[in-house]
């Protein structure tokens, strides 16, 4: 049985897959709860590839550090940095252009609980166990 912290990278990177293969496959559905409008091509192309390709991507990360036990502390690094960085950007943007609807503000908590989750397994991960 794989320990909580592969587990929880398990569920996050099933999360982040999945995001990514939905934003893959109906770009403009997965921008709706947010009201992004996306008018042109290239607009479009960015949307797949950044909330597409990279967030599937991100998610064979996460999946690498539950399935590869030595890549489990560099995989929950990631995610802290990753989700982290998202979270202060939205904090970040809240400081400058005011607060956003609750859907945003949800996003907000959740990637603040993730980061925090992300943060307490790291430092639970002996740096030497991966290699024991």
């Amino acid at each position: 049985m794989p320990d909580r912290a592969r587990l929880f990278l398990l569920l996050c990177g099933v999360a982040f897959a999945l995001i990514g293969l939905n934003t893959f496959l109906n770009p403009l559905g997965a921008m709706a709860p947010v009201g992004l409008n996306i008018n042109t091509v290239s607009a479009l192309n960015e949307l797949r590839a950044t909330y597409g390709g990279m967030q599937v991507g991100i998610g064979l990360l996460l999946l690498s550090g539950f399935h590869v036990p030595a890549l489990t502390r560099p995989a929950l690094l990631a995610q802290l940095l990753i989700v982290g960085g998202l979270a202060l950007g939205r904090v970040v943007s809240i400081t400058i252009d005011g607060m956003p609807d609750t859907f945003v503000q949800g996003l907000l908590v959740l990637e603040s609980i993730v980061a925090v989750l992300s943060l307490l397994f790291f430092l639970r991960q002996s740096p030497l166990k991966e290699f024991a």
